[in-house]
């Protein structure tokens, strides 16, 4: 199914939770494919997929066997995407190809709503600069910072970057500044606290590799 057609019916004012629970729960099949995303969520595209990529590790709950584990990549490449003011987005085909069960995802994604409802509540049109086009390829830059950070192996390093895509992509479904600024600082927070832990990982390393050998 052509990307524009499947947006044909897209509400805007339709909260970004409910389309994309609706979006999975019309897949006719068993298991869904990041093309068949790609191909269902219109001319919200690229908010939707950064919301769905961040969802596993911001919300403080179980996330479908291997969800968070191939999104990085994809997440990485739309935010590059959009850093270059791509209008649609686009995957290499072999993880377009990549399957993940849709009865999971739909259990998550029904466990998950209540959270992101208390933040979709406070979502208005506002501050448009900040959504612009430069808003947006800022926006794009950070969220690529963020994901490199969120593909590392790093013990609780994971939900504060996650929770910062999450805000961004919400600003840019809802056009919301405001929530955009949120994301921007929530990313310097996220960043900075990912810092320390990786600091002070090191410092343990050579405290013990002195004590080792001392």
């Amino acid at each position: 199914m052509p990307a524009a057609a499947a947006g044909q019916g897209d509400d805007p004012l339709e909260p970004a939770s409910a389309l994309l629970r609706r979006l999975i729960a019309d897949h006719p099949h068993d298991r869904i494919s990041l093309d068949d995303l790609l191909n269902g969520v219109g001319h919200r595209a690229f908010g939707l997929l950064l919301l769905l990529l961040a969802l596993p590790n911001s919300i403080p709950l179980p996330s479908p066997p291997g969800l968070s584990t191939i999104f990085g990549l994809p997440m990485a490449i739309f935010a590059a995407q959009l850093v270059f003011g791509h209008k649609t987005p686009w995957l290499p085909a072999f993880l377009r190809r990549k399957t993940l069960p849709r009865d999971e995802i739909l259990k998550f994604l029904d466990r998950a709503t209540p959270y992101l409802n208390k933040v979709e509540r406070r979502l208005k049109p506002r501050m448009g600069w900040f959504v612009g086009p430069t808003g947006e390829r800022i926006a794009g830059l950070i969220i690529f910072v963020l994901a490199v950070v969120l593909s590392l192996p790093i013990i609780f390093g994971n939900f504060l970057p996650a929770f910062a895509v999450l805000l961004m992509a919400l600003a840019i479904l809802a056009r919301d500044g405001l929530m955009m600024i949120a994301g921007w600082a929530t990313s310097v927070i996220a960043v900075s606290v990912v810092g320390l832990v990786i600091y002070a990982g090191i410092e343990a390393v050579k405290l013990a590799v002195f004590s080792l050998f001392s």
